[in-house]
């Protein structure tokens, strides 16, 4: 079982973000055990709203042994109103957090000792979610297919498709995947297969700012 007393951990969204970023870092050179022996321990959360809840910060920071707490979240449709939820949330135990978030993502000491981050995928900028950041780690020579499968999604999308338009990129990146072999692969195998490439540059940033906050 997971070990909830670990002095590294990382709150996120849901069970594909949690798998995703252990692939990720594993294949950035960051060694990778099953729970209990992963060097973070990735908390899923269920949902955005399971995050942020009130009083959760500071019993978190409060852990006993903790070293460094992360939170990745989603940006959805608007990250500077992801940002100032985010900010208002941490107001109690963090009086002076800038404006906007820093393009490489939060870093910052707790008055008791513990470092504390935040990412809002996909870049702290953009719109979005975490398949808005994985489909920059596409390879190129797949790009053309990649095309296809967004012009697919595009036409089901006039033929009446349901999806919503904030999970257009969702629908097209598992169009694409649905195109490989073996077919319809999960964001996490996509990633520790390199049908995705996690070592392309474009996952720098976020792999630097992990590596900063936890220290591995």
């Amino acid at each position: 079982m997971p070990n909830r007393s670990h002095p590294l951990k990382l709150l996120v969204e849901g069970d594909t973000d949690r798998g995703v970023i252990a692939g990720l870092m594993e294949a950035n050179g960051v060694p990778w055990p099953d729970p209990p022996d992963s060097p973070v321990f990735i908390d899923s959360r269920g949902s955005v709203d399971e995050i942020p809840r009130p009083g959760d910060l500071e019993a978190e920071l409060g852990a006993s042994g903790l070293e460094a707490l992360g939170v990745v979240v989603d940006a959805n449709g608007d990250a500077s109103a992801r940002w100032d939820d985010l900010r208002e949330w941490c107001s109690s135990e963090f009086s002076d957090l800038p404006d906007q978030i820093p393009t490489g993502g939060l870093e910052v000491v707790h008055s008791g000792g513990p470092r504390f981050g935040i990412w809002i995928m996909p870049d702290n900028r953009l719109t979005g979610m975490l398949e808005d950041w994985l489909v920059q780690l596409i390879p190129e020579a797949s790009e053309p297919l990649y095309e296809l499968a967004r012009n697919c999604v595009a036409d089901s999308k006039r033929r009446g498709a349901p999806f919503r338009e904030v999970h257009r990129t969702k629908a097209e990146i598992h169009t694409w995947l649905a195109w490989q072999d073996e077919p319809g692969l999960r964001l996490y195998d996509a990633v520790t297969q390199r049908v995705l490439d996690p070592k392309g540059p474009e996952s720098g940033p976020f792999v630097s700012w992990f590596r900063s906050l936890f220290r591995v």
